[in-house]
């Protein structure tokens, strides 16, 4: 019974050991209810924003609908890449000019803690792109968070998140998340009080191809900012807003834009987007440099430009192709809700090729 029962210890102990070695680096795993996660976020995010924005009011974004600016900028492609990285719109050294859009999770003023976002449109980029009807557009996307790790592993703890919040009944909603402790810790930490835009540390939070690897994406800043957070009471609703303005008349701002390559498929996930991948095991690399131009940017009609521009980490070359669950439940949320909200609005649809004066 004894070598028995030591022999089952062992297969198990080489069975685990093969599993683990099936994992490959840049290798995707879907889970099978993945897809039936995907359309219950849509249809819930449907149901939110038809709520909010009944007939005739303008339909905004489900997520990032508060625009802090859209603002001009050049997206420099560094020339000392490493051969391997060299792939893509890092493959040369060039400048694409670029619309960087600057956002809020949720409406509300500014000083509160959210999750704001930062998207990147280069244009000028040639090349086949994924997206069905922007396969000939010249231009490619990249999205951040203001954090480097999202709130749950995969879509169906997503949609589960989305359907506790949307109950009549708040008690479902904190039931949810007491009864889920790892997320509410993470929700907690990607809520943040931002004193300065261009002072904030931007994630990709979920995996991308380079070529035959998977990389995440980082944005820091190059300079350190001295801006504090104004007193709450007498903060200004749009004060993000205004600094921005007053920082980018006085003269341009640059900011570092890295890979992370994935060097380990088990502590470097590919599935699990909560995962923060350590700096220390792959460190940045940097492979541009974002420059905001010196400008003004908040007039009225620039600001609804803006709002009616989309971006999508789908919209790109099939080299830069996104990865994970998150992302592949983006690809159907993003292109749904795009078209959902431009349907109810009115806007058309339509990618720059260059920048639009104002």
């Amino acid at each position: 019974m004894k070598n028995f029962l030591l022999s089952l210890v062992a297969a198990l102990l080489l069975a685990s050991c093969g599993t683990s070695k099936k994992m490959e680096l840049a290798t995707e795993y879907p889970p099978e209810n993945e897809k039936a996660a995907t359309e219950e976020i849509i249809s819930l995010l449907k149901e939110t924003l038809e709520e909010a924005y009944p007939d005739p009011k303008t339909t905004e974004r489900d997520a990032h609908p508060k625009q802090h600016g859209l603002v001009k900028a050049e997206f420099i492609i560094a020339d000392n890449i490493p051969p391997a990285y060299r792939v893509g719109v890092f493959s040369t050294p060039k400048t694409y000019p670029s619309w960087v859009r600057y956002s809020k999770l949720l409406n509300g003023p500014d000083i509160s803690a959210d999750s704001h976002g930062l998207a990147i449109k280069l244009m000028g980029v040639p090349g086949e792109k994924i997206l069905p009807g922007l396969e000939t557009a010249p231009t490619q996307d990249f999205v951040f968070m203001s954090t480097q790790m999202f709130v749950t592993k995969d879509v169906r703890g997503f949609a589960d998140l989305m359907s506790a919040i949307r109950k009549k009944n708040k008690l479902n909603a904190a039931w949810h998340f007491l009864s889920h402790p790892r997320l509410l810790s993470l929700f907690l930490k990607v809520r943040i009080k931002a004193a300065d835009l261009t002072a904030v540390e931007w994630g990709s939070t979920t995996p991308y191809l380079l070529g035959e690897n998977a990389v995440k994406y980082a944005i820091l800043p190059q300079t350190v900012s001295n801006a504090t957070l104004p007193d709450k009471k007498t903060a200004e609703p749009t004060f993000l807003t205004t600094r921005l303005a007053e920082t980018l008349a006085e003269g341009p701002v640059e900011l570092d834009f890295f890979i992370q390559v994935q060097t380990d498929a088990r502590t470097m996930p590919i599935e699990d987007a909560r995962v923060v991948w350590d700096r220390a095991e792959s460190p940045f690399i940097k492979v541009a440099t974002i420059r905001l131009l010196q400008q003004e940017f908040n007039s009225p009609e620039q600001q609804a430009y803006g709002q009616n521009l989309s971006f999508s980490p789908w919209h790109a070359l099939p080299v830069h192709r996104p990865l994970g669950g998150i992302n592949r439940g983006r690809r159907a949320i993003y292109d749904q809700m795009s078209k959902f909200r431009h349907g109810r609005t009115g806007g058309k649809m339509e990618e720059p090729s260059e920048w639009m004066e104002f």
